[in-house]
């Protein structure tokens, strides 16, 4: 038999026969000398995946896909290959085409303005959020605990361990509460225990956990403003909160001060506001107060939300550093923050 003269022939036998570390480095080789090599990529790829190598493998896959031909490729994926390499022109690009065939697509525009920074909305749009975690709801709870890392639910008990006592004394709001994955933390400290979010598919997960007492469709900003000045018919005290949680929630936000002020004014005097922010990635006085990264989420200084607190009259009880999730295999940083409302101020922005 003829000995294979070709390196990817050679590599891919290699590979097949099971000698993985001698493939890989032929595959690496290959791609040393012709890095678009598509066949080496996915193989390689295939290699580092199997071994745990999940954040090179996770690259590599990506510039396999990119590489033409592109026709058949839908926009969306290759928008997502883009802003993987951290090619977010390119991803702008698929973006607008993937508008241009699907012109009310909101998750095609929001990622459009996120990756090429025109036409920035004040916050995400509420048909935007509510279309990617009613997307995302089956998944939702297994993609972002297993494989993005999150801990929510550990940062509020963390948050509120010894400020807030677990006597089922006091009414709670979880702003943003998607699949509820907080909800058992705050129940054993709640009264009452509500719920709201803009997706009827995370609140249809948030029931079954059987935790709350009620869960309201609405966009929370719009439920904090219009709730109930009369009386309830299920029993809720229309005088406001004692606890407001917004676990992930204000990344869906620019300008924090209209959040801070509808908060302020549900909060009953000494009402606590916890909640957690991703962090821009520097904060020495020369990055903007906040920005929506390619990413689609907003991520804000910390001056920002500290001055935006103070300004409203809230009292930082607490900070603390925090890994909000992994994304692609590195830490995103954020902060977690207990806020208090003195009763002062709570009587003064009471409606």
């Amino acid at each position: 038999m003829e000995p294979l003269r070709d390196p990817l022939e050679q590599a891919h036998a290699t590979h097949v026969s099971g000698v993985l570390t001698e493939a890989e480095a032929m595959y690496r080789n290959i791609l040393a000398a012709a890095p678009d090599t598509v066949p080496a990529l996915v193989n390689l790829a295939a290699i580092l995946a199997a071994s745990g190598r999940l954040e090179e493998a996770s690259l590599l896959e990506a510039r396999a896909y990119v590489q033409p031909p592109w026709d058949g490729k839908p926009h969306k994926i290759l928008a997502t290959c883009h802003y993987r390499l951290g090619q977010f022109e390119q991803a702008a690009e698929c973006y607008r085409a993937w508008l241009a065939e699907e012109p009310d697509n909101e998750i095609a525009r929001h990622h459009l303005a996120a990756c090429s920074g025109q036409g920035v909305p004040d916050r995400a749009p509420d048909r935007y959020v509510a279309t990617l975690f009613d997307g995302m709801a089956e998944q939702f709870d297994h993609r972002l605990v297993s494989v993005l890392g999150y801990d929510g639910p550990g940062v509020m008990r963390a948050l509120l361990e010894g400020d807030i006592p677990t006597d089922r004394s006091r009414d709670i709001l979880d702003a943003g509460c998607g699949t509820g994955l907080c909800g058992p933390v705050l129940a054993p400290m709640a009264r009452r225990l509500t719920g709201v979010d803009l997706s009827q598919a995370m609140l249809e997960k948030a029931r079954a956990r059987g935790v709350y007492d009620r869960l309201i469709h609405a966009e929370l900003t719009a439920f904090l403003r219009n709730r109930p000045a009369g009386g309830d018919p299920m029993g809720f005290d229309p005088t406001g909160f004692d606890l407001i949680v917004m676990a992930d929630a204000l990344i869906y936000f620019g300008d924090l001060g209209e959040v801070f002020d509808v908060v302020a004014g549900a909060l009953r005097p000494g009402g606590r506001f916890a909640f957690t922010l991703e962090l821009l990635p520097q904060d020495d006085g020369t990055i903007p107060d906040f920005a929506l990264l390619p990413s689609g989420r907003y991520a804000h200084s910390a001056r920002h939300w500290t001055q935006r607190l103070v300004e409203r009259g809230f009292r930082i009880r607490r900070s603390e550093a925090i890994v909000i999730r992994q994304e692609f295999c590195q830490p995103i940083h954020g902060a977690a923050v207990l806020a208090e409302i003195p009763a002062e101020v709570a009587a003064a922005v009471s409606p």
